[in-house]
């Protein structure tokens, strides 16, 4: 299982979306397996997760990343959406029962469909995974992120920071939809790779700034629920990071240095700790106030105080 999504008006009611094999497909990691080799779909739960049945109809064998329930719609005919790698997005105005592509507008014939993301008043986003590995740009080989007004019907591209083509993870400020968090893998070029971290856009993606450089290889962000000042984020670097401030700056968790970070869990039972979700590290958990509790001997120049 990739990702599940709980219905917040149904208790029990739940899907889930699954890459049908244990290596699961991440963007950037295209080198030595086609995505048409991953087969799954979706499945939902009625019971909390006891059982669970197929609900994959009307969607190819597929290689789903994500998947997201509108929240606005009627618990008797919810729309979700799917991520799909080489496919795009489906779409589902029956609780996940029939699926339908919604691609008009993404100009990739076999977008690798990534993650999405929904602002308080209903628009859409989707990342569209890069794939090439080098430092290659402007080509057909890039990311993009796309905009849909219309629940999917039709997508049109915005604009990413200049120099980046490696969108990995998009947050939206719940209390100002136009306040954009876009997390980024850089290209690999220069000492450190190019075009990767963390930018900001405060007018919906017409402009961005870059607010963390320091760690060009980031994978995602989580805005904390309690306090939406809190942004946490992680990547491929060793590190995990948090902002007090809306994402202005940052600083590193410190504790944690295991290569490959994959997502940071606010701790719902204390404000000053998190989870924080590994490629092949388990989980960790700590205090994003306490001191280094080992040194780091693989991204020492990201160290706090440095």
């Amino acid at each position: 299982t990739y990702w599940i999504v709980f219905d917040p008006q149904i208790r029990g009611r739940v899907w889930s979306v699954n890459s049908g094999t244990h290596d699961l497909p991440r963007p950037k990691m295209w080198r030595k397996r086609s995505v048409l080799d991953y087969k799954g779909g979706v499945c939902r739960s009625d019971d909390g997760g006891k059982t669970w049945k197929k609900s994959n109809i009307g969607m190819d064998e597929i290689a789903p990343t994500h998947i997201l329930l509108d929240p606005a719609s009627p618990p008797a005919a919810r729309v979700l959406y799917v991520a799909a790698m080489n496919r795009g997005v489906y779409k589902s105005v029956d609780g996940g029962k029939n699926w339908e592509l919604r691609n008009k507008g993404i100009s990739q014939p076999q977008p690798l469909a990534w993650r999405l993301a929904m602002d308080s008043g209903g628009t859409l986003y989707v990342i569209i995974a890069r794939r090439s590995e080098d430092g290659s740009i402007g080509n057909a080989g890039d990311g993009a992120v796309y905009r849909s007004r219309d629940g999917a019907e039709n997508w049109e591209r915005m604009s990413l920071p200049n120099g980046v083509n490696g969108p990995n993870g998009l947050a939206i400020d719940p209390r100002s939809p136009n306040r954009l968090y876009l997390a980024a893998w850089a290209r690999a070029t220069g000492m450190h790779g190019d075009g990767g971290g963390i930018f900001v856009s405060e007018n919906g993606g017409k402009s961005w700034r870059q607010v963390l450089d320091r760690d060009r290889h980031v994978y995602d962000l989580t805005i904390d629920p309690r306090n939406t000042n809190i942004i946490y984020a992680t990547g491929f670097e060793s590190s995990a990071w948090h902002s007090v401030d809306r994402g202005e700056h940052w600083m590193r968790i410190p504790g944690f240095n295991f290569k490959w970070g994959h997502r940071v869990i606010p701790d719902p039972s204390d404000p000053n700790s998190v989870y924080v979700t590994t490629f092949g590290g388990s989980v960790w958990h700590g205090s994003v106030k306490g001191k280094p509790a080992v040194l780091d001997i693989a991204t020492p120049q990201l160290e706090p105080g440095r």
